[in-house]
């Protein structure tokens, strides 16, 4: 994540990317573009065409109702995490409140910020509270049973897999576990690392392992004012100012 950048800054390189929606906004007349050019408009990655986002309705942290349409007119941030990722999602959840706090008093009235679980499994609202609480995050994080789930993931073009492999059967599966060759029916700690024979030094904490792993080939998500997803950033190669960027072009574009 890059540093804070000036308010002229933003402004004049927000006027470049409003300048470049004009030109894209023709470019998608009938005719102006072969079959093999592509656009490049955002420093993300393009969606095109525009892929409208369906109404939906998930439980926040807080245990209430949040419906996607109730954000029309409003340009939306939207992240895909679950609260045992164990590498990535928490520098995303960073990055978003980064990009919150840049916002100013454009977040939660120009721009909106939402955190969906790909883990319905485990991720309740509870789960969720907890998680952002004890990040300091104040945007909707939502869940819902995999009923409802699913065809949302689909509508975000979102790739999930499951994995339940567990290498030593010690009941941690192998994503989770940072020692992958415990000894046979020895107890293991939080990390999947056995209480007697792999252990540093310090207090060991024994918990319930998830029975399975969750690898998502996602990433965020920025879906304009008339609910089109149009930009897509990757979960690994996000950068921080050019993403207020592409936010904040996209706010300064009419509906």
């Amino acid at each position: 994540m890059l540093g804070s950048i000036s308010l002229a800054e933003t402004t004049e390189r927000v006027s470049i990317r409003v300048k470049a929606l004009i030109i894209f906004s023709i470019l998608l007349a009938p005719g102006c573009l072969g079959p093999d050019e592509e656009i490049d408009v955002f420093y993300g990655e393009d969606i095109v065409p525009p892929r409208a986002t369906p109404d939906f309705v998930l439980i926040d942290q807080n245990g209430d109702p949040v419906a996607f349409n109730d954000y029309l007119g409003d340009v939306v941030v939207v992240a895909f995490l679950f609260t045992r990722c164990p590498d990535v999602c928490p520098q995303v959840s960073a990055n978003m409140a980064w990009i919150g706090n840049e916002l100013g008093d454009n977040l939660g009235t120009e721009v909106h910020l939402l955190s969906i679980t790909v883990d319905p499994w485990y991720d309740n609202s509870s789960v969720m509270q907890n998680y952002a609480y004890d990040r300091g995050l104040e945007w909707p994080h939502l869940s819902s049973d995999l009923e409802t789930m699913e065809p949302i993931w689909r509508s975000f073009d979102v790739g999930l897999e499951t994995y339940a492999n567990d290498t030593d059967g010690d009941g941690t599966v192998d994503g989770f576990d940072l020692c992958p060759d415990t000894p046979e029916g020895e107890q293991t700690d939080a990390d999947g690392c056995g209480v007697e024979t792999q252990q540093s030094e310090g207090e060991v904490q024994t918990m319930h392992h998830p029975l399975y792993y969750i690898d998502h080939t996602t990433g965020t998500i920025i879906v304009d004012r008339a609910g089109n997803q149009r930009v897509y950033w990757g979960d690994f190669v996000w950068n921080a100012d050019m993403v207020l960027d592409d936010i904040m072009a996209l706010v300064e574009e009419s509906v």
